[in-house]
C-alpha cells in the first residue's frame, strides 16, 4: 500500500474511531521505520523522541487496539513476543524476518494455502487460520559488523 493510501485508510479509520494524541505518537513512531519492533522498543523510542509522556501499559493498549482497527500488523519474534508494524498491505502473507533488526520480508506461499485449505476441508473445518514465521539474519546484519551493531542499537529502541 502506498504512503496515500495508507494515510487514507488511516483517515478512514480515524472517522470510525477517535484517535488521541497518543495514539497518533505512537502511530508517528511507528511511520518513522518499516521494521517489525515490541512494544518495548517503541516505549523506548517515545521515551527519546516524544515531549508527549506514556507509559508502557499505555503503549501496549494502544498498539492493541490499533491491530484491532488493522493499521498496524503483527508478528510473532522467534522468541514469541510479539511485534508490531504499520500495516502496509491487505491479505494474507508470511515474512521472513531478521533476527537482529526486526527487517521482514513478506511472501506467499499458494502451495501451503491450498494445502491448508485441503486438510481443513477433509476434516470439515470452517475459518481456519495459519502462520508461518521464518527467521534468519539480512544480508546487511551478516555481512556488516558496524551495522550489526547498529541494528541490534535500533532494534532494542
Amino acid at each position: 500500500m502506498s504512503q496515500p493510501d495508507r494515510r487514507s485508510a488511516e483517515r478512514t479509520v480515524a472517522r470510525r474511531h477517535r484517535v488521541t494524541l497518543r495514539q497518533r505518537v505512537v502511530l508517528d513512531a511507528l511511520r518513522r521505520g518499516d521494521r517489525f519492533r515490541s512494544a518495548q522498543q517503541l516505549h523506548t523510542d517515545l521515551r527519546l523522541t516524544s515531549t508527549i509522556g506514556i507509559g508502557l501499559t499505555s503503549v501496549y493498549r494502544i498498539l492493541h487496539r490499533l491491530a484491532d482497527q488493522q493499521l498496524v500488523e503483527t508478528q510473532h519474534a522467534e522468541d514469541g513476543e510479539l511485534l508490531y508494524r504499520i500495516r502496509d498491505s491487505c491479505g494474507h502473507h508470511h515474512y521472513l524476518m531478521c533476527r537482529i533488526c526486526g527487517r521482514a520480508e513478506q511472501f506467499t506461499l499458494d502451495a501451503v494455502e491450498q494445502h491448508a485449505d485441503l486438510i481443513a476441508s477433509q476434516h470439515r473445518y470452517r475459518d481456519v487460520s495459519h502462520r508461518l514465521d521464518l527467521y534468519g539474519i539480512c544480508p546487511r546484519c551478516a555481512t556488516e559488523p558496524e551495522i550489526t551493531a547498529q541494528c541490534r542499537t535500533d532494534a532494542n529502541r
